[in-house]
């Protein structure tokens, strides 16, 4: 995977751990709806200024922000997986749906 991909998933994991819309993460950090998903697809990559608007409204540090070795793990995923699972039960019938 590249590491826009992975950047982008992370960004998208960061904001939907925060209950952001890709509307709303995108006021906040100053750029159209449209360039963070393409930030999100993996298919651009932020400026240096909104890297930084990034890691000031997610209220982390840059090694936080590209902490995104887990979306390359397997087993990591599966654990998230599993425990989201466990919190709500939304998701298995999601997941449900998907597989049948």
């Amino acid at each position: 995977m590249s590491f826009k991909v992975l950047f982008g998933k992370r960004i998208k994991e960061l904001r939907k751990e925060r209950n952001y819309t890709q509307e709303k993460f995108s006021e906040l950090i100053g750029i159209e709806t449209r360039n963070l998903i393409k930030i999100e697809k993996g298919e651009t990559f932020p400026r240096v200024q909104t890297l930084d608007k990034i890691m000031e409204v997610f209220d982390i540090p840059a090694e936080e922000l590209f902490r995104f070795g887990h979306l390359d793990n397997v087993e990591i995923l599966k654990e998230k997986v599993i425990d989201m699972l466990n919190k709500d039960s939304r998701y298995v019938k999601m997941i449900y749906k998907m597989l049948y």
